[in-house]
């Protein structure tokens, strides 16, 4: 029978390293994806990954159980993701989100340059995908981080109101109208652009 999180974490405190080479294994795809949709880089997203990890292992000590490991795995990630996000920006690299793999994983693609060479896609929908990519992306920019968070667990991530709120440790309330404002500012600026782009039309 196959152990619960819960028990791996209390053998991986007794001392067990095996006990946390199963954690990682159970859990290492959904933390990589997590951080290639966020970084667009395989490279980049291991590092992260394995960074991730490796902060996990350090604070298991820490870890209160109040929620379950996957959710407080889901929050370091995230945190990590908005962390290195926010070093890109320093640097100048430009912002990081993960509306294009929204968009490619509802497409079916692997990547968005992928979705773009799709053979049913002529060069003036690629070029429209392309500008609708950018629109959102400097849409979500402009969110703050928390809004953004919000977004990206129940929009992008596809998680449930009431995961995102554990994720994010807040009231399923707060989740809800942070949700419905963010929403709004994005139709609010996409429509915006929409406008701009028919006036230079």
């Amino acid at each position: 029978m196959q152990a619960t999180d819960e028990q791996l974490v209390a053998r991986c405190r007794q001392g067990d390293a095996a006990a946390f080479d199963s954690l990682v294994e159970r859990y290492q795809r959904k933390v990589l994806g997590l951080c290639l949709r966020h970084l667009r880089s395989y490279e980049e997203a291991c590092d992260l990954a394995q960074e991730v990890f490796v902060q996990v292992f350090k604070h298991l000590p820490d870890f209160e159980g109040r929620s379950s490991f996957s959710t407080w795995l889901y929050r370091v990630s995230l945190n990590a993701c908005y962390n290195r996000g926010r070093y890109f920006k320093a640097k100048g690299r430009g912002s990081v989100t993960s509306l294009d793999s929204m968009l490619e994983r509802k497409e079916g693609g692997a990547d968005s340059s992928g979705l773009l060479r799709d053979k049913a896609t002529g060069p003036l929908e690629a070029l429209q995908l392309s500008e609708d990519l950018a629109q959102l992306r400097q849409a979500m920019d402009a969110l703050d981080d928390d809004h953004r968070k919000v977004v990206d667990l129940v929009d992008i991530e596809e998680l449930s109101y009431d995961e995102a709120a554990k994720v994010l440790d807040l009231p399923l309330n707060t989740v809800r109208s942070r949700l419905s404002r963010a929403r709004q500012q994005l139709k609010v600026k996409l429509t915006r652009v929409r406008k701009r782009l028919g006036e230079k039309d």
